[in-house]
């Protein structure tokens, strides 16, 4: 790798976090008017949209590439609120698996449009091909660390 690239690369290493920083502080604005955050909003998206069925806690933690605990605490927040159900695996007692209840369908269809709004703005100042291919740059680096991932847990 030339240093002009290992250059970039630790630029682009410094950026995504701060891209995240930026994309959190956006979001928990938008979702403080109904007493979400962007982390509560993510467990959500990740038991909705990963999985094909109730997950338990360890596996959305793992989705999420965070701890048991905070998984669980964020769970028993929106159980608080009305928006998941946390229940015991029927096969494995030991087993939590959550669930998303039919309050959190009708908030986040009551809200689609807004959303969509909100998600495709940030991303407006980008073409259809940067879009493309910042999809495929972040699924790329997302599988390829994986394995680095598997070996820290």
């Amino acid at each position: 790798m030339s240093e002009s690239t290992k250059a970039k690369a630790f630029d682009t290493f410094a950026k995504i976090f701060l891209l995240n920083n930026k994309l959190q502080y956006i979001i928990d604005k938008e979702l403080q008017k109904d007493q979400l955050t962007t982390k509560q909003f993510l467990l959500i998206a990740a038991i909705e949209k990963a999985f094909d069925r109730p997950p338990s806690l360890k596996e959305v933690a793992y989705a999420l590439g965070t701890s048991h605990q905070n998984v669980k605490q964020i769970a028993n927040q929106l159980q608080r609120k009305g928006f998941i159900a946390l229940e015991k695996d029927p096969d494995d007692r030991r087993v939590t698996r959550l669930n998303v209840t039919e309050k959190n369908r009708r908030y986040w269809d009551s809200r689609a449009g807004e959303h969509e709004e909100i998600v495709l703005g940030l991303f407006s100042f980008l073409s259809e091909d940067e879009v493309v291919f910042l999809h495929s740059t972040v699924n790329k680096m997302l599988f390829g660390l994986d394995e680095s991932y598997s070996q820290y847990r």
